[in-house]
């Protein structure tokens, strides 16, 4: 029997889901809340980055003000995070962490994506990625152009 076509939305989020479970054990082993990764992860690709972008992207994942301040502070105060001049960087030890955690999640996402055929992961990545780089405005549009105004 096969199984029903599923819209991308429903696809999208139980893709999520099954993906999730990996990397919440990981966090939860290494006693580091998701947006501390997500906090490492941003500034353990990007390099040093405004503190407004951090905030918005930490925005993006259901933070508020209050919660992202305190986050950022957790960090600080554990030595993995260092806020300068308006500009959020990893110290020494969080780059470490950072290094260690991406190393732990790449090896058991390689595993993961190995279950799967190996063009087609990367042309899901492609396709996320394209919309996530796409401008808000423009995805709005798109989906609103025959709503009035």
């Amino acid at each position: 029997m096969n199984a029903p076509r599923l819209p991308f939305g429903t696809a999208m989020a139980l893709a999520e889901r099954n993906l999730r479970g990996p990397l919440i054990r990981i966090l939860t082993e290494e006693d580091l809340e998701p947006g501390a990764w997500f906090t490492l992860n941003a500034l353990g690709l990007r390099g040093g980055t405004p503190t407004t972008t951090v905030k918005e992207l930490l925005f993006t994942s259901g933070y508020d003000d209050r919660s992202v301040d305190a986050l950022l502070a957790r960090l600080a105060a554990d030595g993995l995070l260092e806020d300068g001049d308006e500009q959020l960087s990893l110290t020494p030890a969080g780059a470490e962490r950072f290094a260690s955690l991406s190393d732990r999640i790449g090896t058991v996402t390689g595993r993961v994506f190995s279950l799967f055929d190996a063009t087609q992961v990367e042309a899901a990545r492609a396709l996320l990625q394209q919309i996530a780089e796409t401008d808000q405005a423009t995805i709005d549009a798109a989906a609103f152009e025959d709503a009035p105004a």
